[in-house]
């Protein structure tokens, strides 16, 4: 009998040698996120045939991918998957920047979630400042920030708190999940509450990161955002971060009924 793949629950799809994991996206039951386990491995297009139908018992109708490297995408392509997101890749090179803010202004903006990882009322805490930053379809919920949390060795959750009128003083109002693989650190997700944006929430988020990579000795930082969204890609340019030739690509692929 197969796993039944439930909400919150993830499913392993072992049946290939390039194994994979889905997990059905929050408020659409139908779609499912596709991420591969090996993030390095090379799908081929029979690959993405197994999926599907391992998934078409399970009520899904939709897959969607993670970001895909230009090979990956080729073959995700392939097997008739198609384009619905393309995503600017930036790289920052030691030594890493810190500003536009010093640390004691760092240390009075922004806190740490929990030493470790985040908790899961933490989780849940931050998965609704995700769905008001990014809203439908691209949001997270608290199970996909925890993946995102354990897509890399070493991670640390970071929260911006404000004392604003529409907030308590102890709510967050923005994130950023940094993750650390030896010597190169990934910004994996930025949010900020809508009513907070433009106010240096993101920037001093950014800004702490940096110093916490480069305290780790990191000598390569990677971010990547939609090619669209100009005021990230201008956040991260400031940070020193410069556009990779490559870009990645999000796809989507319909499970045949």
């Amino acid at each position: 009998m197969s796993p039944v793949l439930r909400r919150h629950d993830q499913l392993v799809l072992g049946r290939s040698r390039v194994p994979a994991r889905a997990r059905r996206w929050p408020g659409q039951d139908h779609v499912a996120l596709l991420v591969l386990l090996d993030p390095l491995a090379i799908a081929a297009p029979r690959h993405f045939d197994e999926w599907l139908m391992q998934l078409a018992p399970q009520g899904i109708t939709t897959v969607r991918t993670g970001a895909l490297s230009s090979r990956q995408a080729a073959q995700a392509e392939a097997a008739g998957f198609h384009c619905i997101q393309e995503l600017a890749l930036l790289e920052a090179r030691a030594p890493l920047e810190s500003r536009p803010l010093d640390g004691r202004q760092l240390e009075r903006r922004t806190s740490a979630c929990r030493h470790g990882r985040a908790g899961e009322s933490e989780l849940t805490l931050l998965a609704d400042i995700d769905c008001a930053a990014f809203g439908e379809p691209w949001r997270l919920d608290a199970a996909m920030l925890a993946d995102v949390c354990d897509a890399t060795p070493a991670h640390r959750a970071r929260v911006v708190r404000d004392g604003d009128h529409l907030l308590t003083r102890t709510d967050p109002v923005g994130f950023l999940i940094t993750g650390r693989a030896g010597r190169t650190g990934y910004l994996q997700r930025l949010a900020v509450h809508p009513a907070q944006q433009r106010r240096g929430v993101a920037a001093a988020l950014v800004a702490d990161s940096l110093v916490w990579l480069r305290r780790w000795r990191c000598d390569r930082v990677l971010v990547n955002t939609h090619v669209d969204n100009d005021a990230a890609l201008n956040l991260y340019r400031g940070f020193g971060f410069v556009d990779l030739p490559e870009r990645l690509r999000v796809f989507e692929g319909v499970v045949a009924t």
